[in-house]
């Protein structure tokens, strides 16, 4: 006995299947829009874990190479800071030399004194000049010194948004302040050199020593130099990025470097209302001093005893331009090594999105293919449907 199949029994049958082709045709659709083979990662089945943890991995990289592009960036400012400032301290260390090398260093003539006492001897002892005058040379290099006092302060106080760069850890603090400490020091210490209550060896080793643990108790140290309290009392702490779960790279160069520091004090120095003249200017009628110079019995220990400070100055200042580059250098390491590191992420998250895309992307090809093959399919079954529906004993005759 055969049993028949109701007509609504096919339709029925005929629309699931409808309905099973079109649910297929819309995800191919989203396949071919979207190019992923599902917009849930439920849809991956066991694939899921494998994207997930691809996608946790190539998150955590993006987290360390934004980590390297803020360090990387920083560093880039430091760099263009310390090198401007070593461009304006090669340019102040030319214009020491050239004033060292000119004969003559202050406008007026020698004074001569000649002792009364002695009639029938001509001494002709050289006490003074009768101007205090500087020279153009003089003048030239000092206000230089003044010009290049502010940039230097500006460049050590550089900035990323309001980060101090070369503040250490302590990003919210100014590194140095221009302040009247300094040039109040130095006021004092020309004051006491003049006077020969300090020799000119002293006055050199409070100019050059930075600390009074030595037991030098006129030493310019960092705080009157200018440098905040932390950075001052050395507890700047370094600066750090992450550049994996097991690294990281200092990268902390501090304003308080012996570099900076020596080269801010000899600006300081030059730019000193004190600073001239070189020989004391005296009347030439009463050999009364009107303005004191360095300390000497005469002329020629005046000058010698300037030039004496004069050139241990150029030489600090030439030592800290040495320096200067190892700072450089330093930051120079710091930056290559973080490049390193972020191209070994940018390879690996190369791969991870490699993984990634076998596991969830589509082969757009072939999706178009089996759109177009299904399209077909549903074309003639609904030509079918469509004449069976039609069926009659009519039709059928």
């Amino acid at each position: 006995m055969t049993i028949g199949v109701s007509t609504l029994g096919q339709a029925l049958a005929q629309i699931e299947r409808f309905k099973d082709q079109q649910v297929l045709l819309d995800m191919l659709g989203t396949q071919l829009s979207t190019g992923k083979k599902t917009q849930k990662f439920s849809g991956l089945s066991q694939d899921v874990l494998t994207s997930q943890r691809a996608r946790a991995d190539i998150k955590s990289l993006d987290n360390y190479v934004n980590n390297i592009d803020n360090a990387e960036r920083r560093i880039g400012l430091m760099l263009h800071s310390i090198e401007e400032f070593k461009a304006q301290a090669e340019n102040f260390s030319g214009l020491l030399v050239g004033f060292s090398q000119q004969s003559k260093h202050q406008e007026g003539e020698i004074v001569y004194y000649d002792d009364p006492s002695t009639p029938n001897v001509i001494e002709q002892i050289p006490v003074g000049m009768d101007s205090s005058e500087p020279t153009v040379e003089l003048k030239t290099l000092t206000d230089y010194a003044e010009k290049i006092s502010e940039l230097f302060v500006d460049l050590l106080n550089q900035k990323d948004g309001d980060r101090y760069l070369l503040s250490g850890a302590q990003t919210l603090s100014q590194p140095v302040a221009d302040t009247s400490t300094l040039d109040a020091a130095l006021n004092t210490l020309f004051s006491e050199w003049k006077s020969e209550t300090i020799t000119t060896t002293d006055f050199i080793a409070d100019i050059q020593d930075r600390t009074t643990t030595n037991g030098n108790a006129d030493a310019l140290t960092d705080t009157i130099v200018g440098y905040n309290s932390v950075l001052s009392s050395g507890n700047a702490k370094d600066i750090f990025v992450r550049i994996d779960e097991t690294s990281e790279v200092n990268y902390t160069a501090l304003a308080t470097e012996t570099a900076f520091r020596d080269i801010m004090v000899a600006v300081s120095y030059i730019k000193n209302e004190n600073l001239g003249p070189v020989i004391d200017q005296v009347d030439p009628d009463t050999l009364a001093v009107v303005n004191e110079g360095a300390p000497g019995a005469n002329a020629d220990e005046m000058k010698d005893n300037f030039f004496e400070v004069f050139n241990a100055l150029s030489t600090m200042v030439n030592e800290a331009i040495d320096d200067i580059d190892q700072v450089r250098f330093g930051l120079e390491l710091d930056r290559a090594r973080l490049a390193e590191a972020k191209q070994s992420h940018l390879n690996e998250k190369q791969v991870l999105l490699s993984i990634v895309s076998d596991v969830e992307d589509v082969d757009i090809n072939q999706v178009a293919v089996s759109i177009n093959s299904l399209s077909t399919q549903l074309d003639a079954s609904y030509r079918v449907t469509a004449l069976t529906s039609q069926i009659s004993l009519v039709n059928f005759l």
